[in-house]
């Protein structure tokens, strides 16, 4: 089993490395554009206005945004018809790469640009970005910023689809397997999790730094009690919803429904030659369907040595 697996077979690879929890770096998909890990980023002018949201890869970023814009625009139902993808720019990821201009192999036109010259209020997405590359008006908080997080186990599970799903686009020079896989997830080592580094590097740092202006979208919480998450995202945006709006939104986020959403269900389907699905199973304990009985205690020991110093949340398995 090969720990480096997935760095060593990365494809145009290209390394990030921060002053903090990122000083032996970490590698961005190919098509992460590197703006968004520059002085550009960084310098990005942020508004009181704006909404900032972001989350770990697998972690219902998708279904975080959908219920944000859903709180955001109450009763503007033909605003939420439009593709996600149409309405939502992203700091990191252009829209060339979300429409299928170019492949996952090329980053396209820098977002930045783009993201500068939106009229407020402005819903500025950095899936999966870390904290210590946002701009600095986030980490001053300046604006609303909303972290979404799900139980790890769950998320590498998710990942593993995920990335067997982009194996035809050339993304790594071979398929991942499982074993090679679990040897990376199972190092906690940054330098092995291409994408945003690991789990647990990338919670610490924004929990480490929370403050009033920032809001911890927790995914377990959102499929077993939608309806009260609905209420705190909209307190916290400082949005008056009825009773009915709660529901009409509650509803409308449920997994299996907006799955079937053409607007949403189908996020991935102009990406050049991916075959993942969006949306896979969204259940909560999955990972036991993935993990051996062997490899969930070692990466409970993981989790108990890296997280050990904070006070995350923690993590709801079932």
């Amino acid at each position: 089993m090969a720990s480096d697996c997935m760095r060593s077979k990365l494809v145009n690879r290209y390394w990030v490395y921060g002053k903090d929890y990122y000083k032996d770096g970490f590698m961005p998909y190919p098509h992460y554009h590197p703006a968004g890990y520059s002085d550009e980023c960084k310098n990005l002018e942020i508004r009181d206005d704006d909404i900032f949201f972001t989350g770990f890869p697998r972690s219902g970023t998708h279904i975080g945004v959908e219920l944000i814009q859903s709180v955001q625009n109450v009763g503007n139902k033909d605003f939420l018809k439009k593709h996600i993808h149409d309405r939502v720019e992203m700091v990191h990821i252009s829209k060339d790469v979300m429409t299928g201009k170019v492949s996952l192999l090329e980053y396209g036109e820098n977002p930045l640009p783009r993201l500068s010259a939106q009229p407020s209020p402005r819903f500025l997405f950095g899936p999966h970005l870390p904290y210590e590359f946002c701009p600095l008006g986030i980490q001053q908080g300046n604006c609303k910023v909303i972290v979404g997080f799900r139980n790890p186990k769950s998320v590498y599970t998710s990942c593993f689809h995920a990335i067997d799903g982009i194996s035809d686009t050339g993304i790594f020079s071979e398929r991942i397997s499982k074993e090679d896989f679990m040897a990376a997830i199972l190092t906690g080592d940054s330098r092995n999790m291409p994408c945003c580094g690991s789990w647990f590097d990338f919670h610490k740092q924004w929990w480490e730094n929370k403050n009033e202006n920032i809001y911890f979208l927790n995914y377990e919480n959102l499929i077993q009690d939608c309806h009260k998450v609905v209420k705190e995202v909209a307190n916290f945006l400082g949005k008056a919803l009825t009773e009915e709006q709660v529901s009409d939104i509650t509803d409308h986020v449920k997994f299996d429904k907006i799955k079937e959403n053409p607007a949403f269900g189908k996020a991935f389907e102009n990406l050049k030659d991916v075959k993942t699905a969006h949306m896979r199973k969204g259940k909560i304990d999955d990972w036991k369907n993935f993990f051996t009985v062997a490899q969930s205690e070692q990466f409970d020991e993981l989790y108990a040595q890296k997280m050990k110093d904070t006070d995350f949340p923690q993590p709801i398995y079932e």
